[in-house]
């Protein structure tokens, strides 16, 4: 290693250079003209690196014209707030999702990476929708649940990250559609928790076949909430009553 040089070496020397441990190595070896993108990739990717270095990369305009380095440099937390910033805005949504989940980031760059992917979603394909709400992190759960196509909702029903409190937030908000009451209350896993069916069966949207469905199976103490509340469907209320007299 000791017989290297930053500035001379040949291309693939330059693989072990930009992922050494030497800093004024990291910095020399910008100047050495067998460098390429894929080499700024990897040195973006050494914990090493300095912002200097990273400021130092993005002042080459032939460089930063390619997207793979721009999706590095946004990535690499070394990067300077301002200039992640200023890159972030110029990510598909692919790779803004990646941000999102990138921990390594500043959590100020990680929202503003959410509020782009907010406002490209709407643009995006039914497939690109479905795709992003199947692997979602949590953050970015928060918006898709409102989004209105019942394909959408089904895939975020699958969502790993997903978790009961945001089942409960969907199921208790009275502007939820029906079709997304719906999906809840036939699904497998999410159907199976006891608040969630009592939410079911509170809403007043929700299709009647969910909530008779799942008001034999709930607790007196709710059963007589139900019964007693003002917005609960007639046929949903008359079952409760019928239950609770011990009818069936």
């Amino acid at each position: 290693m000791a017989e290297l040089s930053p500035l001379t070496c040949t291309a693939e020397e330059l693989h072990i250079v930009v992922s050494g441990r030497n800093p004024t190595w990291l910095r020399l070896c910008l100047s050495n003209p067998k460098i390429t993108v894929d080499h700024l990739i990897a040195l973006l990717r050494n914990p090493r690196i300095t912002p200097e270095i990273v400021q130092s990369i993005s002042r080459n305009d032939e460089w930063m014209f390619n997207y793979k380095l721009q999706v590095a440099v946004v990535n690499c937390p070394k990067t300077p707030f301002p200039l992640a910033h200023r890159m972030v805005q110029l990510l598909f949504w692919r790779d803004l999702l990646k941000v999102t989940g990138n921990f390594k980031l500043h959590p100020k760059l990680r929202r503003v990476a959410e509020n782009q992917l907010r406002d490209k979603v709407q643009d995006l394909t039914l497939g690109e929708k479905i795709t992003l709400a199947r692997t979602a992190p949590r953050p970015v759960i928060t918006f898709l649940r409102w989004l209105g196509e019942p394909e959408v909702i089904r895939a975020l029903l699958r969502n790993s990250h997903l978790v009961e409190d945001d089942i409960i937030v969907l199921v208790n908000d009275e502007s939820t559609p029906d079709f997304i009451l719906d999906a809840i209350g036939s699904d497998f896993k999410w159907s199976l928790p006891y608040p969630i069916r009592v939410a079911l069966v509170r809403n007043k949207k929700t299709p009647l076949r969910i909530s008779l469905k799942f008001l034999s199976r709930l607790q007196k103490p709710d059963l007589r909430a139900i019964s007693d509340a003002p917005h609960t469907p007639e046929l949903v209320r008359r079952a409760a009553i019928r239950i609770l007299s011990g009818e069936y």
